[in-house]
């Protein structure tokens, strides 16, 4: 008899597989439309103007992780192995995101002019921040991750993203600037915060509750993911912030398009993420051997899947990037074609934060990426100003690949992070050779296409990254509910 605890089939195909899907649609809400609105806006705004607004991003992303990303993880692990204390933490958690959340905007509007060489307005950069205090809908999105009501959570995503598409656009034809922009964008965090609130409130009471207990629980988590989101956060937009001052908003606008491209490359780890964090953070407290499993098969599948975007990305990066962002694409095409790689780490990365911080290591991956982060901020000035945006990306490139193995190499995580890079090695083998065999091939256009998909094809059969058993888990997978039903039965 087979129980959902046994982790064989990465915690029964069938309901795992639902909730894929429905954190696959969640993420492409999420990592899709943000690309979207980017292209809509670098074809309505000048090239000076979409670069402040690139700057303005990434710039933000630094105070975002204090009020959103650390807290929200650490929300979900502290839910999920603590059932019983869940509405409670969630009304600990909304307090605590909007404290800090009052905190980050205070600071962000506070040093802008520095960080832009003060080509950035305060009045622009003090609207924008309204986006850290109205996000309280992530603390939702963390308690239904933890109850795996992951088809809510998609509806949640979904409603957010319609409320700032619709705001974005409505602002733009209206002949409005870029306050009213991000003025949309925190409209549309804070009805969404209420909607979901309210549509709840049977189900658990509303509130922000000032709980110094629970926060202090909290804080021993949320202290050492913050240092690592944060470090993640400079060598993903410091080239941005450094370009500003550098060489001006027009470079920022060209690194900020093509990194944004293959950003959305994540949208299938995380996707896979939203449900399988709260599975490995229950497996790790029952100290189940399904967990390296479980990780590994996440690894090597996600990566092999990142791998398509990768080798198009890296053989036809001018014509991808003159295709969506004419005013930059003649610039942006190597670029990408650097950067694409780096989706690869992060599909292995994506894997690795959330096997540590399950199982509780988040203090030494938060020294690690601390370390390679300022490795990474004195490369990336020096390499800036010799090659401007393209020497951000190799520089964002080589740190990535030099900060997981640093992690492979760590007596406290060696164990966990090589179950990760092992199965995705063949992964990354198959990946450089058919960009190999696409770049050799002289080949432009739709014979280019053809040529290295079907080179990284026959490299994924040879290497036998995918096989028998993956085919009969695709299946599983595109017939959930099915699986579902019959994993049920056998746990009966």
């Amino acid at each position: 008899m087979k129980t959902r605890s046994d982790g064989g089939e990465l915690h029964a195909v069938g309901p795992v597989a639902i909730r894929a899907w429905y954190g696959l649609l969640t993420q492409a809400v999420d990592k899709v439309l943000p690309v979207l609105i980017l292209l809509y806006l670098a074809r309505v705004l000048d090239p000076a103007e979409f670069g402040v607004y690139s700057f303005v991003i990434a710039y933000l992303a630094f105070f975002q992780i204090v009020s959103d990303y650390s807290i929200d993880t650490v929300l979900v692990r502290a839910m999920s192995q603590d059932p019983d204390d869940r509405d409670a933490l969630l009304r600990a958690g909304l307090g605590l995101k909007f404290t800090m959340a009052l905190v980050s905007a205070t600071l962000a509007v506070a040093f802008v002019g520095p960080a832009s060489a003060h080509q950035t307005p305060v009045w622009l950069m003090a609207v924008a921040s309204l986006n850290l205090p109205t996000a309280l809908g992530g603390a939702y999105r963390a308690w239904q991750r933890a109850r795996l009501e992951i088809g809510t959570l998609f509806l949640q995503a979904a409603l957010r993203s319609g409320l700032l598409a619709l705001g974005v656009f409505a602002v733009v034809e209206a002949g409005a600037g870029l306050e009213a922009i991000f003025a949309s964008m925190s409209a549309a965090n804070a009805i969404t915060f209420f909607v979901v609130a309210w549509t709840v409130r049977r189900t658990v009471r509303p509130g922000l509750a000032f709980d110094l207990p629970r926060w202090r629980r909290l804080a021993g988590g949320i202290a050492p993911l913050m240092l690592n989101a944060f470090a993640m956060t400079i060598s993903l937009r410091i080239g941005q912030i450094l370009l500003m001052s550098l060489r001006g908003p027009v470079e920022v606008g060209v690194l900020g398009a093509a990194s944004r491209v293959t950003e959305a490359f994540t949208l299938l780890p995380e996707a896979l993420m939203i449900s399988v964090y709260p599975l490995m953070a229950g497996l790790h407290a029952r100290e189940s051997p399904a967990l390296l499993r479980t990780a590994e098969r996440s690894a090597r599948y996600l990566v092999a899947a990142t791998g398509v975007p990768v080798v198009l990305c890296a053989v036809a990066g001018n014509s991808i990037m003159n295709l969506l962002f004419p005013q930059q694409g003649v610039a942006a095409g190597p670029v990408l074609s650097l950067l694409a790689f780096t989706a690869l780490f992060s599909a292995t990365g994506t894997v690795i934060l959330n096997l540590l911080v399950a199982t509780h290591g988040e203090k030494t991956l938060s020294r690690n990426t601390f370390a390679f982060a300022i490795v990474n901020l004195i490369a990336s000035f020096f390499m800036i100003r010799a090659y401007g945006g393209i020497g951000a990306a190799w520089t964002m490139l080589l740190t990535s690949a030099a900060s997981q193995v640093s992690l492979a190499m760590l007596p406290s995580t060696r164990r966990y992070v090589r179950a990760v890079l092992g199965p995705a090695a063949r992964a990354f083998a198959a990946v450089a050779a058919a960009v190999v065999v696409g770049r050799a091939s002289g080949f432009v256009g739709v014979a280019l296409i053809s040529t290295t998909l079907g080179a990284y094809a026959a490299a994924i059969l040879t290497l036998r990254i995918c096989g028998v058993e993956e085919l009969r888990l695709l299946r599983a997978a595109v017939a959930g509910n099915r699986g579902a039903t019959a994993a049920e039965r056998e746990d009966r």
